[in-house]
């Protein structure tokens, strides 16, 4: 059956990368979300695909339940790509919303494919809200663009209020706790939380238990935003700088065969952008325009995006992909760079005519006998 909700709590995700069968029958969908509402013929033609091998034969009735799923239940929201997972024969089926698109896939394992979800952990916090009021208080989660109220506690005592609060990031596995509380109550009771908790402690003072959760998910969104935005400019600027150094490459070209080569750790990658490519139907090598294979001299075929290609290859490879949403630097440059495991080493540049004046001068500026000739 569906789940009741695509929030995507820590114990979901737990049992999602637990999960193991003896069979290959284990089917995870990754579906980008498209804002024409092109996915489910996306999606269909994915499942077409997959009922044309003989070894995902077996699989009909997960892909039925998943289409199903996509076009009649899911309701797109902010979400940018859809996860799937369903073992029909063990009872399994659990979706969720991710809020960065990765390539659209349906593949079967022994495991689920949970790579972006993987790939997107370290960029997302997870927080816990305690909404607090001098007669009650509320508790609600928020991760990845999702919220879900968890409690309301009746009463006004801080403390017992301050120990369900410590307890819930506990068993949540919470990032952060988000205050919000006047300033009265808000001084009473910091003091009592858990020295962890006033460590990473977020206040709110325009957050009450009367907000609605939207109100609270929009605000949470803001500020996610705004040190998102932090990041992404200290990433870029640090690209941009190991560019000059040998410690990164720039461009579609370079970081085609940097990924290929293994040697990169970190992908950043302009969002929306897609490049016609080519690809290697013999050993999969992927190039932006070579008709015949550099690997194996086999001709090529179109692929449609290369981009998302060399992301994917990028997430099998355990490297961290950042999407560039606003630092308009990143676009002066080029639209995709990579960082480098081990530096490149330059060669020096020839020094030029007027260095080597410099060099090989004498004091009284005529040119130095030991000038080279």
């Amino acid at each position: 059956m569906p789940p009741a909700s695509l929030f995507l709590s820590a114990g979901r995700i737990e049992a999602l990368q637990a999960f193991r069968t003896k069979d290959a029958d284990a089917v995870t969908l990754h579906l980008a979300v498209d804002p024409g509402g092109l996915y489910p013929s996306a999606l269909h033609q994915l499942a077409a695909e997959a009922r044309l091998d003989p070894a995902l034969k077996a699989l009909s009735r997960d892909f039925d339940l998943i289409e199903d799923f996509v076009t009649r239940e899911f309701v797109p929201g902010p979400h940018r790509m859809v996860s799937v997972h369903s073992c029909a024969k063990r009872g399994l089926f659990e979706a969720f919303g991710l809020p960065q698109p990765f390539k659209s896939t349906l593949r079967a394992g022994t495991s689920l494919d949970l790579r972006p979800l993987a790939a997107l952990g370290g960029q997302y916090h997870r927080f816990i809200a305690l909404l607090l009021g001098s007669e009650s208080a509320r508790l609600v989660e928020l991760n990845m663009g999702e919220a879900v109220e968890l409690e309301t506690l009746v009463g006004g005592n801080l403390r017992k209020i301050a120990a369900r609060a410590a307890a819930l990031a506990r068993e949540r596995r919470a990032d952060r706790l988000i205050l919000g509380a006047p300033p009265a109550l808000e001084a009473a009771f910091v003091p009592l939380l858990e020295p962890s908790l006033q460590k990473e402690l977020i206040l709110e003072p325009v957050l009450g238990p009367d907000r609605p959760v939207d109100a609270v998910l929009e605000r949470v969104l803001h500020n996610e935003r705004q040190a998102r935005m932090v990041r992404e400019s200290v990433l870029v600027h640090r690209l941009l700088d190991e560019a000059r150094q040998g410690g990164a490459v720039t461009g579609l070209e370079a970081v085609a065969a940097a990924v290929q080569q293994g040697c990169v750790s970190r992908v950043l990658v302009r969002d929306g952008y897609a490049k016609l490519g080519r690809s290697c139907g013999k050993c999969g090598h992927l190039s932006v325009e070579h008709r015949s294979c550099p690997w194996c001299f086999r001709p090529t075929e179109s692929v449609l995006d290369l981009v998302s290609e060399l992301v994917d290859r990028a997430l099998a490879m355990g490297c961290e992909v950042y999407r560039v949403m606003h630092d308009a630097r990143f676009d002066g440059v080029c639209r995709i760079g990579a960082e480098l495991k081990v530096p490149v080493v330059k060669a020096p540049q020839p020094p030029t005519a007027r260095a080597l004046r410099g060099r090989y001068s004498t004091k009284d500026g005529r040119p130095s006998p030991l000038r080279p000739r």
